[in-house]
């Protein structure tokens, strides 16, 4: 895919890597009615588990700090940071 060379090296590598893993599952997107939109949601797949993996993390980490800082609501404290940084944009 030579358009693909026209993205930055860092988007570049990213595609490159969900798209080998994505091709993993050729014989099963191939089944589908629309080879191509069934592999575009075995891409959103494997995308969507690394973001499970990340709010599992997240989500442990959370508790951990809540733990060892029994004073400070860290849910709370990263809520409000995010809301606003939400507020800014």
């Amino acid at each position: 895919m030579s358009w693909m060379n026209s993205l930055p090296n860092k988007l570049q590598e990213s595609l490159e890597k969900i798209l080998e893993k994505t091709n993993r599952n050729e014989e099963a997107y191939m089944e589908a009615e629309n080879a191509s939109v069934g592999q575009l949601w075995v891409a959103i797949a494997h995308l969507n588990s690394k973001v499970d993996n990340l709010e599992k993390l997240a989500h442990a980490q959370r508790k951990a700090l809540n733990n060892i800082e029994e004073d400070v609501n860290v849910n709370k404290h990263l809520d409000e940071d995010l809301e606003e940084s939400l507020r800014r944009y």
